[in-house]
């Protein structure tokens, strides 16, 4: 029962931003990123589920629900992660790292978030991070790159600049470990940067 209403939490955070994004007459209601997409289904089944169970959503207080929201995430399941970065968002997936105990958890889900508000933080843990924590960030920075782009991302455009231009310089960096230089080739190449120079002496295919 405390996971339905974890997750439930969730859902009316997805819901809230689906009917935001209505009202600007965005016409996202057809074209949801999956992963969101993914959240708010999951979400609107455990909490319906939890509705008929007669517990109630508001039995729970919203911090406690969003707290379990992150202990849940920590296993690393999908639905999981997608519902914690739906409730976060890309920002608050951001600020939350900051608590080592998060910071996994967080790189985990950052795939999921919508927008690019968090490219410059992954960046700068891919330069900067451990190496579990540089690798979780480059894989989310790919995923990332690679899903649909949607026309109210371009409101993290400095985000996006800054991180771009902090994965060019991790790229051009020759002192730093090959594995996080070809990792920010691949996220330079497939996110939508400015005009990036690139190196030519490691191949990211």
């Amino acid at each position: 029962m405390r996971r339905c209403l974890a997750i439930a939490l969730a859902a009316l955070t997805v819901t809230s931003c689906a009917c935001t994004a209505c009202r600007r007459g965005s016409g996202e209601g057809e074209n949801a990123p999956p992963a969101a997409a993914s959240a708010a289904a999951a979400s609107s089944s455990v909490a319906a589920k939890a509705a008929g169970s007669g517990g109630g959503i508001g039995a729970a207080p919203v911090a406690e629900s969003a707290s379990l929201l992150w202990t849940h995430a920590k296993d690393g399941e999908e639905e999981d992660l997608a519902a914690l970065a739906a409730h976060e968002g890309a920002a608050g997936l951001a600020a939350a790292a900051k608590d080592p105990e998060k910071r996994t958890t967080a790189l985990r889900a950052a795939s999921s978030a919508r927008g690019y508000a968090h490219v410059a933080w992954l960046a700068d843990t891919a330069t900067g991070g451990s190496d579990d924590d540089a690798r979780l960030a480059l894989e989310a920075l790919a995923d990332i790159g690679a899903r649909v782009r949607r026309a109210e991302e371009h409101e993290d455009e400095e985000e996006l600049a800054s991180g771009c231009t902090k994965l060019g310089e991790l790229a051009r960096d020759k002192d730093k470990p090959r594995e996080r230089r070809v990792g920010a080739v691949r996220a330079v190449r497939t996110l939508p940067c400015p005009k990036i120079e690139l190196p030519t002496d490691v191949d990211a295919r």
